[in-house]
């Protein structure tokens, strides 16, 4: 108990070192069940395939807000003559804030190593890696109150660009805790695009400039953690579990707090530093006449920050279908004559 403690309190004292602040990947509220996203170590850890979406609207109310849609898959299996468990994963990541928008495409590699650090709850370290591509685009609809095409940092025409991603990172999980921490954008990618200015086709006025526009992606660092309580009621379990994600400059923090009971319905609330509160909810279902587990959420995000006055929250809705490969045979018990 010591030490599972001293994880979850290591995790908290490690948030508040850090400042809360913006960064360059999407948000998500539903992070619990986001991993795979955040930590290409994690693929695989569901013992089974899973496929699942998010779908987020930010701050509605503001014209230009973040959109973010999400599809991921990812699996367990093993390297046939090393006997090597492992796992798979693919994301696939649009992601719009008025007129930059991102899209990526990643697959992840984890190779999961057995590991007992608490005792009685073994687990397996998961280290992984994960490679795509991270297309950048900037849109040319702008409307501002000076002419754009008198910035040289505007392209007149707009562009896209693509570039190699790599993230890599660890993942330890047991049957009641995990703790992972992962290093994304190391390949530092930067978009770049010059040309000459339009000027909406008026070539000739003198305030148009040529443009010469550069984005860089800074290198990510995502850290999580939580543990699984059972509470007197054995149909309850308390699942707290904190997010931290910095840009290596400032950071921010998710601390969240989930109920379920009896593995069916769940509930709970985040708290983001200077963010936002979160209410979000969801069912389990196990439909019967096909196997597996379908999971489901929605998030509303309270904004709390200097935001608030002109946003309606931000709401995020999260799918999941599971398919366990790996179902523990069930104990059957039988008397003997031989011992009555």
């Amino acid at each position: 108990m010591k030490l599972k403690v001293g994880v979850i309190s290591l995790l908290f004292v490690l948030s508040l070192v850090f400042k809360a602040d913006a960064q360059q990947d999407p948000q998500f509220s539903q992070n619990m069940h986001n991993k795979l996203f955040f930590n290409p170590a994690y693929a695989g850890m569901n013992d089974g395939i899973c496929v699942y979406t998010i779908a987020r609207q930010q701050w509605v109310g503001f014209e230009g807000r973040p959109e973010t849609y999400l599809l991921g898959a990812h699996g367990t299996f093993v390297i046939p003559g090393i006997n090597l468990r492992s796992g798979g994963g693919l994301v696939i990541t649009g992601d719009a804030l008025g007129q930059m928008h991102f899209t990526s495409i990643k697959g992840s590699y984890s190779a999961h190593i057995p590991l007992n650090i608490t005792g009685s709850d073994p687990g397996h370290l998961g280290i992984g890696i994960s490679a795509g591509w991270l297309q950048f685009g900037l849109g040319n609809n702008w409307r501002s109150t000076n002419p754009y095409y008198s910035d040289p940092a505007i392209p007149d025409e707009g562009f896209q660009s693509s570039k190699l991603d790599l993230d890599l990172g660890l993942y330890y999980k047991t049957n009641r805790m995990f703790i992972g921490a992962s290093l994304t954008h190391l390949t530092g990618a930067t978009f770049n695009a010059e040309g000459e200015g339009l000027g909406g086709g008026f070539g000739t006025n003198p305030d148009v400039v040529n443009y010469n526009t550069s984005f860089s992606m800074k290198s990510h660092l995502f850290v999580m953690g939580g543990y699984d309580f059972p509470l007197p009621n054995p149909l309850f379990v308390l699942k707290p579990s904190i997010f931290v994600k910095s840009d290596l400059v400032s950071a921010q923090v998710d601390v969240n707090a989930l109920v379920e009971y009896n593995n069916f319905i769940w509930g709970g609330l985040t708290y983001r530093y200077v963010d936002a509160v979160v209410l979000m909810a969801g069912v389990n279902w196990e439909p019967g006449t096909i196997p597996g587990t379908l999971r489901t959420g929605y998030a509303y995000d309270v904004t709390t920050n200097k935001l608030a006055s002109g946003s309606n929250g931000s709401h995020e809705i999260f799918v999941q279908y599971c398919l366990k490969l790996k179902q523990k045979s069930p104990v059957s018990r039988h008397k003997s004559v031989r011992f009555l």
